[in-house]
Order: structure tokens, then C-alpha cells, then sequence
């Protein structure tokens, strides 16, 4: 691995960096109540006993405590960073932060993303990163309205279809 991405300042013991470095100006990522939830589950997995270390070997077993602890770090800083942010009443009917955005492009099919934060996004799994091309373009938008989206197979339109703050 590249020294670029270590860091060594603790006796001898090699770290891996965060995967979001803490911003430069100090603003706080924003996140859904939900995925702030998601973030603590999995920093208390990481801090409880390891089922899966049974059967490892000593060496194994280390290897796989460090990593435990680096990713309990990693989320524990995370944490610290973000902004909980639930959605208001008054943004029924447009996309802000938190939506469940129903979208139709122009061959008829249909996605359904959520615009979320981009330590809880996944697009498989239908959450999109605020800081997506498309997420931004969607900010503000109401049922009806189309945008336009440069994707690397080329520029299609969505038109939004629906737009919730609950989960169907």
C-alpha cells in the first residue's frame, strides 16, 4: 500500500485514513435521522463481541480486531461530523434533503431514489448522494418538472413523478 494512505504516528502503528476526510471549512454533511441511526448500530456492532472471529487464527484474529477498530474510529468521527437533518412538513410536494423522488425518464421507465447524505448513499439500494449531478438538479422541483442529466452515455431527462418524505 502507498504511504499516501497511512498514517503513522502512532508508535510504529499503521491507521487508515477516513474515507470522507473532515472538511476543510468545517461545515457539517448533512444525514437523514435514519442514517444517523445506521451509523450508531454500526459503531455499537463494532465496539460488541466478534462472532466472527471464531475459528481464526492469533494473527487472523488480530487483523481483523484493527480493522474493527479502525472502522469503530472511522464512525465515531463520522458521527461528530454530521448534521442530522429531518425533513419539515412544509417541503411536502418538492425534492429537498430526506425525499422519496419518483422519477420517469423518457422511455417510460421508472426509479425511485431518496435523497440522502453521502455517508448513507447507495444507489443500488435507491439513495442518492445530495452531492450527485442529479440529486442537485432535483433539489427544489415539484411533481411535473423535468431536468436534464449528462450521464456518461449521454444526457437524459427525468420527469418527476412523485414526490414523499415516507417510505412506501
Amino acid at each position: 500500500m502507498s504511504k499516501a494512505f497511512t498514517k503513522e504516528d502512532s508508535g510504529g502503528d499503521t491507521e487508515l485514513l477516513p474515507l470522507r476526510p473532515r472538511s476543510a471549512s468545517g461545515d457539517k454533511r448533512y444525514i437523514t435521522p435514519e442514517g444517523y441511526r445506521a451509523l450508531q448500530d454500526e459503531l455499537t456492532a463494532t465496539q460488541g463481541p466478534d462472532s466472527g472471529a471464531e475459528g481464526l487464527t492469533p494473527l487472523e484474529a488480530g487483523v481483523r480486531k484493527q480493522e474493527r477498530e479502525r472502522r469503530a474510529r472511522q464512525l465515531a468521527a463520522t458521527l461528530e461530523e454530521v448534521r442530522v437533518v429531518a425533513p419539515e412538513p412544509s417541503q411536502a410536494g418538492r425534492v429537498f434533503f430526506g425525499a422519496w423522488v419518483e422519477l420517469e425518464d423518457e422511455d417510460g421507465e421508472q426509479v425511485r431514489y431518496r435523497i440522502v447524505g453521502p455517508d448513507e448513499a447507495e444507489v443500488k439500494s435507491g439513495r442518492l448522494s445530495v452531492e450527485s449531478t442529479l440529486a442537485k438538479a432535483l433539489l427544489g422541483k415539484e411533481v411535473g418538472e423535468s431536468v436534464q442529466v449528462e450521464r456518461p452515455r449521454g444526457a437524459v431527462e427525468y420527469t418527476v413523478v412523485a414526490v414523499d418524505y415516507a417510505p412506501r
